[in-house]
């Protein structure tokens, strides 16, 4: 009998023993992911939860847009806890982690952080280039970037309403997200003037964008002149003037186009003259020659249009030319001269005398006129022969003058 109970306390502890070693138990330095969550939204508190049964501290590492970072726990009954930084946790994005222990990485994931659709929608909107030419496939783009209150881009397919005024039509367009902004291409009308944008997202409507619309370059174009007389008197002048210039959409070409006046004489000489539009006119002016000619006027926008050619007569004065010699004769005074209604000749016409001897010309002298006279002098220091003869010429007119004696001189 006693020998049974023995065996049977040795079964029971053998037993018992079995069941003992059986139990499950928590594996020594086991980590185990809690948080189960992969997405959060932006501005939200956002933390990891760990299940550790290890005396060290593990930390976790983060990889983020704003940078990278190590993060310390929070310990509570085998719980660690790592909350996210408020910086990184108002940015939209994927952030990857790490935890690590004592320098080696135990576990990884990732999770993704979404715009926060629930706060105020902001937008960024860029227009460029500010200003085009008309037509011919010019345009404008308008760019937008929806954010949500904490700057992250709304995400792909968000509807934006593009809206734009042009003279009197105004159009609506909604355009969705694509790689973060909506975006809208505006083909230049072909007429000069503003067009106005906007956009808006959910309440959000931005202030208003220009887009200058330039006039496109200048077709051909004819001039024309104007004076007050046709006399050669080396005084008036002459303007010459474009007809309104136009792009070929018929739009006026924009204020300050240089044009260039090229004016040809009878001799081939080539004269110039420069003028810059308003309302798309351009005006430029010339002296009137001191003798007879034909100016051959033509007017250019460089290298991209060009006027008619016009012939611009002027008649001779062909004034009376009156003169005296001094007593000596080493002095010759000339004039009065006398214009086309017997008036003075203005002050600055040029009087020009040719001195000769023994029908050689020795040389050309010039005078302006003053109060209609020119003064010459022969300097004997210089003019040393006995006998010199002259020629007088001014506003087309030329007189010879006989010759004189010098012997006493």
């Amino acid at each position: 009998m006693k020998n049974k109970i023995y065996i049977f306390c040795f079964c029971l502890f053998t037993i018992l023993l079995v069941s003992v070693t059986l139990l499950p138990k928590k594996q020594t330095g086991a980590i185990i992911l809690i948080t189960q969550q992969k997405t959060f939204i932006a501005g939200a508190k956002i933390a990891l939860d760990f299940e550790v049964n290890t005396s060290n501290r593990p930390q976790l590492f983060l990889i983020h847009s704003l940078g990278k970072t190590l993060l310390d726990a929070t310990v509570k009954n085998d719980k660690l806890t790592f909350a996210l930084p408020k910086s990184y946790a108002k940015k939209s994005g994927r952030i990857d982690w790490f935890l690590v222990v004592n320098g080696e990485n135990k576990l990884q994931g990732n999770f993704e952080i979404l715009p926060n659709n629930d706060t105020k929608t902001d937008i960024e909107n860029y227009l460029g280039p500010p200003s085009t030419l008309v037509g011919d496939g010019h345009f404008v783009m308008y760019v937008t970037i929806p954010t949500d209150g904490f700057d992250n881009p709304k995400p792909e397919n968000t509807p934006v309403i593009f809206r734009s005024q042009f003279l009197n039509t105004i159009t609506n367009q909604t355009v969705k997200t694509k790689n973060l902004i909506a975006w809208k291409i505006i083909d230049a009308p072909t007429k000069s003037g503003i067009v106005l944008v906007s956009a808006q997202c959910n309440a959000t409507i931005t202030k208003e964008f220009n887009a200058v619309i330039f006039p496109g370059i200048a077709t051909n174009f004819i001039i024309s002149f104007t004076r007050n007389h046709q006399y050669a008197d080396g005084n008036q002048i002459t303007t010459l003037k474009t007809a309104v210039i136009k792009d070929k959409f018929g739009n006026v070409v924009s204020d300050g186009t240089m044009v260039s006046f090229v004016i040809s004489t009878a001799n081939n000489m080539v004269l110039k003259s420069f003028g810059t539009t308003i309302n798309g006119v351009a005006t430029a002016q010339i002296l009137h020659p001191d003798h007879q000619d034909v100016y051959t006027a033509k007017a250019y926008v460089a290298g991209i249009a060009e006027s008619n050619s016009i012939a611009i007569n002027y008649e001779p004065i062909n004034p009376k030319i009156e003169f005296e010699f001094s007593k000596d004769k080493r002095t010759i005074i000339v004039g009065p001269l006398r214009s086309f209604i017997n008036q003075l000749v203005p002050d600055g016409i040029k009087v020009t005398l040719k001195v000769y001897h023994h029908n050689q010309l020795v040389a050309t002298l010039q005078e302006d006129s003053v109060k209609g006279h020119a003064v010459f002098t022969i300097s004997s220091e210089y003019y040393k022969e006995k006998k010199y003869s002259f020629e007088i010429s001014t506003l087309g007119s030329i007189q010879k003058v006989e010759e004189k004696n010098y012997d006493s001189n």
